[in-house]
């Protein structure tokens, strides 16, 4: 069975394409270059690449126009907003992996939220200085028994949510459904968002990008929070309205923000947002750091490929194309 890989990520491509190769059935070709996808696609019955921004309208039609045999397309990245915007035929189940990077996303944003609270860039600016001095401290924080909301309870949401009770913080959740979930405290649907905003100490951000959660934190719901909450986005930056957060961190209305995400990518030389108060911004390196993440990855892929070969049922399947529900 013939099979693509365009992995731009290379640690995701390196620990890939070795294990999909071994897989018995399967005729696997790489390409580096999706403007080769026309010459590829024909004849083959799966796709191994990116459902989030390198997948774009020119991969789109590439798929739909040489891609009449695909049936399955396996996603290696976090997130897919590539197919919300672009589309995938319905004859082709899209997999994901399951979340394989996130628990180590979850602790970059913990990490972030400790940074803020604590005041680590102080620590870093005096050290760097050779200052002993504590002006820092009526900005300190503990988060101990503190409100964290969690927007967005996909794999990523869960383990940071897992995570802020581990720091015994109490945890809410909101999804667009509000259906109960064990992994918080209480959840809230997203027509209640003001109600949970209203609560937090800390909000960390782990939606997906899609037309309706674009700036869903915008200067409406940065009324809506207490004075001094902390911000944490390591989900997609065009879900914050980047001016009106700068606004709410110059107020105090935002104590802190931290960013691993920006809208765009990367955050340009002068933009106004690189000298607001209190912010961090790390270059979307949230999945980085762990040697298990692209092991994880590889599992689930061959899984799937497996699978696909056998006629078994596929994991992980995400709501675009064929069977999703």
């Amino acid at each position: 069975m013939r099979v693509v890989v365009w992995i731009p990520l290379e640690p995701y491509k390196n620990a890939v394409v070795p294990v999909v190769e071994q897989v018995p059935g399967a005729e696997i070709v790489v390409i580096d270059d999706p403007a080769r996808l026309p010459e590829v696609l024909p004849g083959a019955a799966g796709l191994i690449t990116s459902g989030a921004s390198r997948y774009t309208a020119d991969v789109a039609a590439a798929i739909r126009d040489h891609g009449t045999n695909l049936r399955w397309i396996q996603t290696v990245a976090a997130g897919n907003e590539g197919f919300v915007a672009n589309g995938v035929p319905s004859s082709i189940a899209v997999t994901s992996s399951g979340g394989h990077s996130a628990p180590v996303v979850a602790e970059h944003a913990m990490a972030l939220l400790l940074a803020l609270t604590h005041c680590v860039p102080d620590f870093v600016r005096n050290t760097a200085a050779g200052s002993w001095n504590r002006e820092f401290a009526p900005r300190f924080r503990s988060m101990f028994r503190k409100t964290a909301v969690v927007l967005g309870l996909g794999n990523v949401g869960i383990q940071i949510a897992n995570r802020a009770r581990a720091f015994d913080m109490r945890v809410l959740g909101v999804t667009r459904s509000g259906a109960p979930h064990e992994a918080v405290d209480e959840i809230f649907p997203v027509t209640a968002l003001g109600e949970a905003l209203s609560q937090a100490d800390a909000i960390l951000i782990a939606l997906p990008m899609k037309p309706d959660t674009r700036h869903v934190l915008d200067a409406d719901a940065f009324n809506r929070m207490k004075a001094g909450t902390y911000i944490v986005n390591v989900a997609r930056g065009g879900i914050i309205d980047q001016v009106a957060l700068r606004s709410a961190l110059e107020s105090g209305q935002v104590a802190g923000a931290a960013l691993d995400v920006t809208d765009p990518e990367p955050l340009p030389t002068g933009d106004p947002l690189w000298n607001a108060p209190n912010l961090i911004i790390s270059p979307h390196t949230a999945g980085g750091g762990s040697s298990e993440s692209p092991a994880r990855l590889a599992s689930a892929v061959r899984e799937n490929l497996r699978r696909l070969i056998a006629g078994e049922q596929l994991l992980n399947i995400l709501p675009f194309g064929a069977h999703a529900t």
